[in-house]
């Protein structure tokens, strides 16, 4: 920063053009200065944030209200790992249940399909005993097209069954490895989950009020770093100042008056050269005193940071995060059996849904089948009563007619046993559904998955926290004192300011300017009024200048508000 250097006896012989540029170069500067203060409050702002965020992480991690669920949900874990045994001996139970509908089921498929096989090839006898008669070849293409229609039907039954029979090998698969995970760890680490989950929550509640002191701490101090940096603006508001003075200069310089008499621009200057010196005198005390505040305000934030600090640094030895770590160990040796608990379950449920679709879509074909069934006896019964009318034709075709009605009766006896393993799988299927639904809440998997979230969570969050929580609290102390130290070096400005003032008001001047200074005055201070942005330039505007002057000034002060006054003080 470049400041004024004057000895009073000397200011009279000062040039305008020095104090111009000196101004100017300090106005330039104003800017600069101020923003690496503001952008090293910004840096502490942002780090305030990361450890709000940290701790708001920790609290949210070992709330009551979600690490008081886990707790509880270890506490089930623990008696449900008991019971595990008995109840993958239930689902093995199950599964048998639908293996064996599912084969009977196959069983008799088969045997219908042999059925439609055979009536397949008594159509073509009948063909062949008929000779190619119309009325009787008419009847069995009719029979072919049942048959054909029968097959299709079968072969989507076949299909369901292969489904269905895969899915019940998986869930068996499933249920043999969940049950070896399970000899691994019982009785013992349900015992452990026991005990480790009244341990933590006795502990939640100290971590907790830890994080939620450091938070409220932190915000605060966050609060008043941000309007600290909406302070600064004192800077921007001086520079404008300092500006507009030496518009002014520049201004009464080239004024475009004519005065031939040295006298009359001398009482110009005279006037114009106080007034400046007025606004430069009031920019210092302002500056002095926002920038002084700020510095006030920056110190009086040492005992907040300390605490900060005090607290973090309080649980910087563990305190907790090892009987954390222990809690997660014991939980981390049931994380397999989760695993395969919960792959049991999702195919268990997938199963629900299957096996109600295919005892939807079997019924449906049976009822199908049952058609073709009621068609190809029709059929049967029909082409024999044809055979009345065609004489020893009529006779060899009836011998093969009643074969067809015979495999017509077996094939309905193969759909009646049917129904028997198709209403055993839903039977299955409705005790299944009745089982998940008790499980719901009880789920072992989802509780102990939830658990495991939280317990890993609060590990990670409260070492985090604490492991770089204490070095943001540095961070922060170390960026206040540098913010502190920048906005201390500005406070000479206010005496760079002074001195310029000190040189403009050495300037001589006269209670009651002469005709020609007051008409180009009267050119003049408009146009320097038209530079003030804040009401206080106008205010010493008009203090300052001959009463004639003073009207617009005040006038318009009355009607505007200072924009740059922030009141943050």
């Amino acid at each position: 920063m470049q400041h004024i250097r004057i000895d009073p006896a000397e200011a009279m012989e000062l040039d305008t053009i020095d104090l111009k540029r000196t101004l100017a170069l300090t106005a330039a500067g104003m800017d600069a200065r101020f923003v690496r203060a503001g952008t090293t409050l910004a840096t502490a702002i942002d780090t305030i944030d990361r450890i709000i965020t940290s701790i708001e992480e920790v609290t949210g991690a070992l709330d009551e209200s979600v690490a008081g669920i886990a707790v509880t949900s270890l506490k089930d874990v623990a008696l449900q790992l008991d019971g595990l045994p008995q109840v993958q001996a239930d689902r093995d139970a199950d599964m048998a249940r639908i293996g064996t509908a599912s084969r009977v089921l196959r069983d008799h498929v088969m045997d219908m399909r042999q059925a439609l096989r055979v009536l397949h090839i008594y159509g073509m006898n009948i063909k062949i005993a008929a000779s190619g008669e119309t009325a009787f070849v008419g009847f069995v293409n009719d029979m072919g097209q049942r048959l054909a229609a029968g097959e299709e039907h079968l072969e989507g039954f076949l299909a369901k069954l292969k489904e269905l029979s895969g899915s019940v090998g998986s869930v068996q698969q499933a249920g043999r490895l969940l049950a070896a995970e399970a000899r691994k760890i019982l009785p013992a680490v349900p015992q452990r989950l026991t005990r480790d989950a009244g341990a933590l929550h006795s502990h939640l509640g100290d971590v907790a009020s830890m994080a939620r002191q450091v938070a409220t701490i932190a915000r605060t101090v966050q609060g008043r770093v941000a309007t600290m940096l909406g302070a600064l603006q004192v800077g921007d508001s001086t520079r404008q100042r300092l500006e507009h003075v030496v518009s002014a200069l520049q201004l009464l310089d080239s004024a475009p008056h004519d005065l031939t008499d040295p006298a009359d621009q001398a009482e110009v200057n005279g006037v114009v050269h106080h007034l400046l010196a007025a606004l430069l005198e009031t920019s210092a005390n302002d500056f002095d005193r926002d920038a002084a505040l700020l510095l006030e305000s920056l110190n009086a934030l040492q005992p907040d940071t300390a605490s900060l600090l005090d607290l973090i640094d309080d649980d910087a030895g563990g305190n907790g995060r090892p009987f954390l770590i222990q809690i997660e160990e014991a939980v981390g040796e049931v994380a397999v059996i989760t695993v395969q608990l919960q792959e049991a379950d999702q195919r268990s449920a997938s199963m629900l849904d299957l096996i109600t679709d295919t005892v939807r879509e079997l019924t449906g074909r049976l009822e199908q089948l049952q058609r073709v069934q009621f068609n190809v006896q029709d059929i049967a019964t029909n082409t024999r009563l044809l055979c009345r009318r065609h004489g020893e034709l009529g006779k060899a075709v009836s011998v093969v007619a009643s074969e067809v009605d015979i495999y017509a009766h077996s094939l309905g006896n193969a759909m009646r046993g049917i129904g028997q393993p198709i209403n055993e799988l839903a039977e299955v299927n409705t005790t299944l559904m009745i089982k998940r639904g008790d499980a719901g809440d009880r789920d072992m998997g989802t509780k102990l998955a939830q658990a495991l979230v939280v317990i890993r969570e609060g590990c990670q969050r409260t070492d985090l926290a604490v492991r770089e929580g204490g070095d943001d609290a540095r961070q922060l102390m170390e960026l206040l004192t540098i913010a502190g130290d920048e906005i201390g070096a500005e406070l000479k400005l206010g005496a760079t300011m002074r001195q310029a003032a000190a040189v403009l008001a050495s300037t001589p001047t006269v209670d009651a300017p002469g005709d020609p200074a007051m008409a180009a005055l009267g050119d003049l201070l408009p146009r320097i009024t038209a530079l003030y942005t804040m009401a206080q330039e106008r205010d010493v505007h008009a203090a300052c200048v001959p009463a004639c002057f003073a009207v617009v000034g005040t006038a318009a002060a009355a009607v505007e508000d200072d924009d740059d006054d922030d009141g943050l003080f």
